[in-house]
């Protein structure tokens, strides 16, 4: 006999933290999330995250699908997809994500590490990030650009 398994709900909810809300602690959410205001903490989205202009992360981790940032963060950084900085973003962190977009004028300091296999073939090794931070989930091809050779 076949057991039906409920499968799991993905939300498909947008939530806004509006210009001028500031939030001490951390953030989680199965949906997408938009950030006006100030959050001093983690966010952990499961769906799309998205910094506007005036908005601002300071905490240890963010973590979301998409990332689009238009503001201030200060975190370490983990998507499952792609990581958008626009000319007005400032990123202070490592970044791990599919893929990266800068547009000219972001700021951004820190390591990059990519998922993304077209350019180099992978050495199987994956590279170590300074501080502490370690990848939720280990890309599907790394590379250590220290020791590649011609």
């Amino acid at each position: 006999m076949f057991f039906n398994r409920p499968k799991p709900v993905v939300s498909n909810t947008m939530n806004y933290l509006a210009n001028g809300t500031e939030v001490r602690g951390s953030i989680k959410s199965e949906g997408s999330l938009r950030i006006d205001g100030k959050v001093y903490g983690n966010v952990d989205v499961k769906g799309d995250l998205e910094i506007a202009a005036s908005g601002v992360i300071e905490g240890a981790e963010v973590c979301a699908n998409n990332i689009v940032s238009q503001g201030t963060i200060k975190a370490q950084i983990q998507a499952t997809g792609k990581v958008t900085l626009t000319s007005t973003a400032k990123v202070e962190g490592d970044v791990v994500a599919s893929a990266i977009d800068i547009a000219a004028g972001a700021g951004f300091v820190g390591h990059l590490v990519t998922k993304d296999n077209k350019i180099l073939p992978g050495t199987g090794i994956q590279p170590q990030l300074p501080g502490n931070i370690t990848p939720k989930q280990s890309p599907e091809t790394t590379r250590d650009l220290r020791n590649l050779k011609e």
